[in-house]
């Protein structure tokens, strides 16, 4: 049985194959590109995502969906301690090779590529781990974590904590 391939080219002109079947079970968009014949040309373009970023995607890609009867139904896999997905995905800070160690900005590149292929996974662990590196820090360390510039006034600032303080319990 021939495993039928598919192209995708970044922004930058990197031309990159993954098994249709993978590509498609793993993004809404592309498999819509897909169902509607494809690209003209062969490679569907995949705008606003650079070469490295997409190598990258088609890896979490690869990993999760190239099982025919794992991207089936995720459903029916029920995740534990000793799951190869998760060990795949671990968010563990001190783990190297876990696959969102990356920097700030390749982060944020992996993120917006789950967003424009519609890779709901991807999106899930990339935001989860932006929300982990948030997580009991304060809000000026969260300001140089991610280069936030406060552009408030004092007022506005104080306004801001009274009508959200919830937030900040």
């Amino acid at each position: 049985m021939t495993t039928k391939m598919v192209r995708l080219r970044s922004s930058d002109g990197q031309e990159l194959e993954v098994m249709e079947e993978a590509i498609a079970a793993a993004s809404k968009t592309i498999k819509d590109t897909l169902e509607k014949g494809g690209a003209a040309d062969g490679a569907i373009p995949v705008p606003g995502v650079i070469g490295r970023v997409l190598s990258r995607v088609l890896e979490y890609v690869n990993r999760h969906f190239s099982d025919p009867g794992a991207a089936a139904d995720p459903f029916d896999h029920i995740p534990n301690f000793d799951d190869p997905f998760k060990a795949f995905d671990a968010l563990v800070q001190n783990r190297e090779d876990a696959f969102v160690q990356v920097d700030q900005d390749t982060l944020f590149d992996l993120i917006h590529a789950a967003e424009c292929l519609d890779i709901e996974g991807l999106m899930d662990l990339t935001c989860e781990t932006v929300a982990d590196q948030m997580r009991g820090k304060t809000i000026e360390e969260i300001r140089k974590k991610f280069h936030v510039v406060n552009d408030y006034t004092a007022r506005e600032e104080e306004d801001v904590r009274k009508e959200n303080a919830w937030a900040f319990e």
